[in-house]
């Protein structure tokens, strides 16, 4: 049977024309987005005493881009409110507590879907794969697109709870230091908030947050729930239900700290331990594969070598 024709490279003149179209939308864009705004004209003319500046370029753009990727988003939002909350709270988790990052996430992701197979007609592509696999290629390089953006976010939220454990004896160690000290809780979680703020920042500033709840008039309970919510690890979990429960059953908090403190550090030596104890699985395969080869070969290899030529002989 002959071959299925292997589909021609993309001419010059559609190479030509797409990024003459890519141009012209980026104009587009541009122009829309430095123009000035109608309703501040209007007020600069209802006020002509008042000079008003006019904002930079950088700021403008990031609006610009703000808002296409509001619009890009508005297709790809849940309809369901526990899916939002539940996207929320995996961007929380991961260091996004802006109130535009779910908005930036979804525009992120539809925009990666509409411009990887762009990219991927631009590039030698379509001259590498069959005519009738073209629209299977594309698609598939658009749902790679689409779940590129929660590969990200799920890396970045496994590294923040991964930096948030090795942080968390060193600031359990100074908290129970001091309210055993006389600090009150409110009083010991500023003070900590404060002094790690270069040996662990990320515990640094939800601390610092907590503290911030506590001035707003949030109670307590409540703002070491939002603590754990927004960390994501068990142990911060269990941190938070420990202090609730000792400040409602009039508990000494210092030595529950210290308990929690011990129990985490040692879950921690636990947790290295079990590490430590796959090393030597891990190492089975490049040992085998690798080293083991190269060793039967210089121990083995004169003695074939021998073989064969009396063999020959």
């Amino acid at each position: 049977m002959p071959d299925l024709a292997v589909a021609p490279a993309l001419s010059p003149w559609v190479l030509g024309l797409l990024a003459g179209l890519a141009v012209l939308c980026l104009s587009a864009w541009l122009s829309l987005v430095l123009r000035d705004d109608p309703a501040a004209r209007r007020l600069k003319g209802l006020l002509p005493g008042q000079i008003q500046a006019r904002p930079g370029l950088a700021p403008r753009l990031r609006q610009g881009l703000l808002r296409l990727l509001g619009r890009l988003a508005s297709p790809a939002r849940p309809t369901q409110e526990w899916q939002e909350s539940g996207l929320r709270r995996e961007l929380t988790q991961a260091g996004h507590r802006s109130p535009a990052a779910l908005t930036v996430f979804l525009g992120s992701r539809v925009l990666a879907a509409v411009a990887l197979p762009g990219l991927a007609l631009l590039s030698p592509l379509p001259g590498l794969v069959r005519l009738n696999l073209l629209p299977l290629a594309l698609a598939g390089t658009a749902v790679l697109g689409y779940l590129i953006p929660g590969i990200v976010l799920s890396h970045q939220g496994r590294i923040r709870r991964d930096r948030v454990g090795r942080e968390l004896p060193d600031v359990l160690d100074l908290l129970v230091i001091s309210v055993e000290a006389g600090l009150g809780l409110d009083a010991a979680i500023k003070r900590v908030a404060q002094e790690v703020r270069l040996s662990a920042p990320i515990l640094s500033g939800e601390l610092h947050h907590v503290s911030l709840e506590l001035k707003a008039g949030i109670q307590r309970a409540q703002a070491l729930r939002n603590l754990a919510n927004r960390c994501g690890v068990d142990e911060v979990g269990s941190l938070a239900a420990m202090l609730i429960q000792a400040d409602r059953f009039g508990v000494s908090v210092g030595r529950s700290l210290r308990v929690h403190s011990d129990s985490v550090r040692t879950k921690r030596r636990q947790r290295m331990e079990e590490l430590a104890a796959k090393i030597p699985l891990k190492l089975l395969f490049p040992v085998l594969f690798m080293i083991f080869p190269a060793i039967m070969a210089v121990m083995a290899g004169p003695a074939l070598i021998r073989v064969s030529e009396s063999i020959i002989k």
